[in-house]
């Protein structure tokens, strides 16, 4: 049954070769648009573990409570003089600092999706009636009298870092990344006291960072491999064209499984990039059979009796392991 299967799929080539050709270039001009589509998605211990668990359940409330993925970290540090003595002369504890904070957190306040957002001048505010102290002398007594490890939350203990904590409701990548982007502009647009810097920090930041470096470095290394692989089967069968014959039906096959994902609104992560190595890999593998299998049924066969043998005899085999691979 298969094998009349793979004699009729053989003939229709041999009769239609353009009309072969004709499908195949206008299914990967369509699909490779879709390959636009293709979002990375947040990277992630909570995307690999099994969501019904209680232990998971409990890990991700935890994870959001105590800065997780929910959670952002702006730090507003002092930049570094030219000497060391310049940085101990200089302290973020000054009003000028905080008042930048105090505005940054309300903007921020302001923002879709933020529910709560804390840093150092709340604790002010609460010790001085709700007020930031003006004397750098008033602020030092109030912080001298909280308890360090609370405090050691918001501040350094050598007080040239501090920090505000934004906690997110939303669990969406898109969402996240909005805010991510607003609160990047908001540090933007804002002018910073001199000797003052601030950066957003945090898990969802290295995600965002590791989504678009995985996916300018997929793109990278797959060109990369294929031009290996291409020099190399071109090498083994001392021939151009049958490297060329044997790496473009793998091409097309990337360009139309991502496409397929793009329309289909699949977002990538740690694992599907790794399916689409595997999946690049076995493609060679069952290419170099095939063309091998087929030059040497062209050597004694007319060109259709020589396509004939090669698909019902490398045909089965590479349908069985394709499957089971999937």
């Amino acid at each position: 049954m298969i094998s009349e299967i793979f004699k009729g799929i053989a003939k229709f080539h041999y009769k239609h070769p353009l009309l072969i050709i004709g499908i195949v270039l206008f299914l990967t001009i369509i699909l490779a648009y879709g390959v636009t589509n293709i979002k990375m998605s947040e990277t992630s211990s909570k995307n690999m573990l099994p969501e019904g668990m209680e232990s998971v359940k409990t890990l991700n409330e935890i994870s959001n409570e105590f800065q997780g993925t929910n959670t952002l970290t702006i730090a507003i540090y002092i930049e570094p003089g030219e000497n060391e003595d310049d940085i101990k002369e200089r302290d973020i504890r000054n009003f000028a600092t905080i008042e930048y904070m105090d505005k940054i957190s309300n903007l921020i306040k302001k923002e879709k999706n933020v529910i709560e957002v804390n840093c150092l001048c709340d604790i002010l505010k609460q010790y001085n009636n709700g007020q930031i102290p003006k004397d750098a002398q008033k602020t030092r007594e109030i912080l001298d009298n909280i308890n360090p490890v609370y405090l050691k939350q918001y501040i350094s203990g050598d007080y040239e870092i501090s920090k505000i904590i934004v906690k997110i409701s939303s669990d969406k990548k898109e969402e996240k990344d909005a805010i991510l982007k607003e609160i990047r502009k908001i540090l933007d647009e804002n002018q910073k006291p001199d000797g003052i810097n601030a950066n957003v920090i945090g898990m969802l930041v290295i995600s965002d960072e590791i989504s678009k470096s995985m996916g300018s470095d997929t793109v990278k290394t797959a060109g990369i491999a294929l031009l290996g692989i291409l020099l190399t089967v071109c090498i083994a069968f001392v021939s151009v064209r049958y490297g060329l014959s044997t790496l473009l039906p793998v091409t097309f096959g990337v360009i139309w499984t991502f496409g397929l994902m793009g329309y289909a609104n699949f977002e990538m992560n740690v694992a599907s990039v790794s399916g689409a190595a595997i999946m690049l890999g076995l493609g060679v593998d069952f290419g170099i059979q095939m063309t091998h299998r087929f030059r040497q049924e062209i050597k004694n066969n007319e060109l259709n009796k020589a396509m004939e043998n090669t698909l019902v005899g490398v045909g089965r085999p590479i349908l069985t392991t394709g499957t089971a691979a999937t």
